[in-house]
């Protein structure tokens, strides 16, 4: 199956647009709103400055009337929540296409804990390198997430761990490596805007510039995975007929 950057792109954003991609989003913004305000209260605890009595909006954000180890815990729980929902999000969204994870139990259920763990070690993985990539000289960052796009997909849909979905992940983009760097580019580019944006957000009141980047940035996670899902199946199937094929054709000369 043929690779573009742009149908990858826009068919993936077509699998967002269901009731999974929707919960997905939903899910991504609770857990995105909750893990900032918990992140705030660490980080002005650490400050030395006084936690308030209740929830408040401050001119740094968000805190929340818990004690550091409280929102320490939170947001590692959130994390937690988080990859949950990228492991059951992936499958449903790849339901669409296979038959197996049509069924919301067996998305629910199946090996969901490695998986999750996988997803959260790896999610700190990707980025982190991503990061390093980007720090270096900003194309070398694209060129990695491009490579990397498929490892939430691999480890939702296949029972490997972490370090056989990033090996996975590396081989299958390097079947269309100039397709998906392209697609990552696309989608790193109003990631770095929003971070950009937010430079500016002594314009804009505390509580919106909240709102605003819970929302951006939950739909740039959904959109990643839309596209990460799309790519996959893709690429998987490619990878798949292309490895039959290699079969074949030995068997056909051992005899």
């Amino acid at each position: 199956m043929s690779v573009h950057a742009r149908t990858l792109v826009v068919s993936g954003a077509r699998r967002v647009v269901s009731p999974a991609g929707v919960a997905l989003f939903a899910t991504s913004a609770l857990g995105l709103a909750a893990f900032n305000a918990a992140l705030n209260t660490v980080l002005t605890a650490a400050a030395g400055t006084p936690l308030p009595a209740g929830g408040q909006i401050a001119e740094y954000g968000v805190v929340l009337p818990v004690s550091p180890a409280v929102a320490t815990l939170l947001a590692g729980v959130t994390l937690l929540v988080g990859a949950f929902a990228v492991v059951v999000g992936s499958r449903r969204l790849l339901g669409r296409s296979q038959s197996r994870w049509t069924d919301p139990v067996e998305c629910l259920t199946h090996r969901v804990v490695p998986a999750t763990i996988a997803v959260l070690v790896g999610s700190v993985v990707v980025v982190a390198a991503v990061a390093f990539g980007t720090v270096l000289l900003v194309i070398p960052g694209v060129v990695v997430a491009g490579h990397l796009l498929l490892v939430p997909s691999v480890l939702a849909a296949e029972d490997v761990g972490l370090l056989t979905a990033l090996q996975t992940s590396w081989q299958r983009a390097a079947a269309a490596r100039v397709e998906l760097v392209t697609a990552a580019l696309a989608l790193v580019a109003p990631a770095t805007l929003v971070v950009a944006g937010a430079s500016l957000s002594y314009l804009l009141p505390t509580g919106v510039e909240f709102v605003l980047g819970v929302v951006s940035g939950a739909a740039l996670l959904v959109l990643w995975l839309g596209v990460a899902t799309e790519a996959y199946q893709r690429l998987g199937t490619g990878s798949k007929r292309t490895t039959a094929g290699s079969r074949s054709r030995r068997a056909s000369r051992a005899l």
